[in-house]
């Protein structure tokens, strides 16, 4: 019955006598040391059955006589034990020690490999989670610092705090606004009343009203001469709130700044406005008092004329060219009367509410006209020599005729005029599509190309025309009679070398209206 209930037990069983001989074993124990059949049956004796477990290595490396001495003298001091031990097959066994009154010594062998996996497998992942635990921890920590460096770097004031109106976190720039003894956020001082202690007058309350109007930031004067705007924002659901005051000194004094420039800009704008009304008002009475004496000029002119007549008829083998004087006598009133017609025309767009030069276009000999209009400029002009080639000029258009011939006569001048120190100056015309083109080209002080946009405004002048007379008329009002005969007026010009201007006219089909789409000065 007893080897049938050792049988049966889970357990390795050894039992020795007082002599340390082994009496029992069980086959639980036999498995489980992995013992030859006949060690057990012969009751062998302590000595060799640790000797058989030492030489196949159970015990680790070492001499196995000196294993064999060390564990019997163990046994002979008669203590309980308790331990652990791997058998090289790789299974782990628990070992329990216990002496017996009359002297014998019972061992209980338990197999714990599948425990031992498990505490290790366990002792491993503990390890594992307690290293993850560290790397968050560490990750956390350094979010934190992280967080704190980014807020303490942002150069606005922040306060963030809870839903009830508690400070949880401060930045550098709010501590040092209103400093305080202890951290705000420990103190978990209320944002309003801390504002009402430390803050200018009427802070306090402005925060408040954030509460019902955030989109409305509150500008305040900290210290003697900070300005911060005050602005409220709600943080998501969980009801912190972060208020930020940012320092708008710069802008405030720059704002000071610039409406000191405006009020500034404002003025000059105002006296050039008055200058222009003053040139404006200048040259309608200039234009109305030229009236005059242009027409005494014509009324003399004509009086002379009557009175040549009578003498040439009177006076017999008198000594007078009245074919020349007659000449000239009519580009007299020739050029009285393109004055006046041109006065009436200024006038007219000087009053007119649109701004809108009035032309009455008919066909015109337009090459002779241009010829007609070198010849009278090269009369009066000692200093340069005109060339011209108009050969591809067509011989008639559709235009203005005085006005044109008045554009022909103000770039001439300004060819002439603008390019003191030289001796001549070329005209030319062709024809370019559905353009008649005149084109004057000077080597004169020319224009600076950032200028050249400008150059057609009224009463402008160019930098390089410095000391040299003029109105900043002619061009201006050049580019108007063009602009209306549905025309381009073309400018290229380089500084110390020369300008090129081109009168472009369509030589057939409209010539009044709006100005075609790109018609400007290049």
């Amino acid at each position: 019955m007893l080897k049938h209930l050792l049988a049966t037990v889970h357990q390795g069983i050894t039992v020795v006598d007082s002599d340390l001989h082994l009496v029992l074993a069980n086959e639980t124990a036999r498995r489980l040391l992995d013992l030859p059949v006949e060690l057990i049956e012969r009751m062998a004796s302590l000595d060799e059955f640790i000797r058989f477990n030492a030489e196949r290595g159970d015990y680790g490396p070492g001499d196995v006589e000196t294993l064999v001495q060390e564990r019997v003298a163990l046994a002979r001091r008669r203590e309980a034990h308790d331990f652990v031990r791997q058998r090289p097959d790789g299974t782990v066994l628990r070992i329990q020690g216990t002496p017996m009154p009359d002297g014998g010594f019972v061992t209980i062998y338990t197999d714990v490999t599948e425990a031992h996996h498990r505490e290790i497998a366990v002792t491993e992942k503990r390890d594992l989670l307690a290293e993850r635990l560290e790397e968050r921890t560490e990750e956390l920590r350094k979010g934190h610092d992280l967080l704190v460096n980014a807020v303490n770097a942002v150069i606005d004031g922040l306060v963030v705090t809870d839903a009830d109106g508690r400070i949880i976190l401060t930045n550098g720039t709010f501590d040092t606004l209103f400093p305080n003894d202890r951290s705000w956020a420990a103190e978990e001082a209320d944002i309003v009343d801390t504002m009402r202690r430390l803050g200018p007058a009427g802070l306090a309350e402005a925060l408040e009203g954030l509460e019902n109007d955030p989109e409305t930031p509150c500008e305040f004067r900290i210290g003697k001469d900070r300005w911060y705007r005050v602005s409220r924002r709600a943080n998501g659901e969980n009801g912190m709130v972060t208020y930020k005051f940012a320092d708008i000194t710069t802008f405030k004094n720059q704002h000071r700044t610039l409406q000191r420039h405006t009020d500034k800009l404002v003025k000059m704008l105002r006296d050039e406005q008055k200058i222009n009304e003053m040139q404006h008002e200048f040259v309608s009475m200039a234009s109305h008092e030229f009236r005059t004496p242009l027409a005494i000029i014509d009324s003399n002119a004509q009086r002379l004329k009557r009175g040549l007549d009578r003498l040439s008829d009177n006076v017999a083998g008198a000594v007078l060219d009245t074919d020349a004087v007659a000449k000239r006598l009519s580009n007299i009133r020739e050029s009285v009367d393109r004055m006046q017609y041109l006065i009436n025309r200024f006038l007219s767009f000087s009053q007119h509410q649109s701004g809108a030069l009035e032309i009455t276009p008919a066909p015109s000999p337009l090459r002779e006209l241009v010829q007609r209009a070198c010849i009278r400029q090269q009369s009066v002009c000692a200093t340069h020599r005109i060339h011209t080639d108009l050969d591809g000029l067509p011989d008639s258009a559709m235009i203005d005729a005085r006005l044109v011939e008045q554009c022909v006569s103000n770039i001439l001048s300004n060819a002439i005029k603008y390019s003191p120190g030289k001796d001549s100056v070329r005209v030319e015309g062709l024809t370019d599509g559905r353009f008649a083109v005149i084109r004057f080209v000077d080597q004169g002080v020319g224009i600076p190309e950032s200028e050249i946009p400008k150059i057609c405004n009224r009463y402008y002048r160019a930098s390089t025309s410095s000391g040299i007379p003029g109105t900043g008329i002619g061009l201006n009002m050049t580019h108007m009679i063009v602009t209306e005969h549905r025309g381009q007026l073309h400018v290229t010009s380089e500084t110390g070398r020369g300008t090129v201007v081109e009168i472009r006219l369509p030589h057939h089909g409209e010539t009044t209206g709006t100005p075609l789409s790109g018609e400007a000065v290049i």
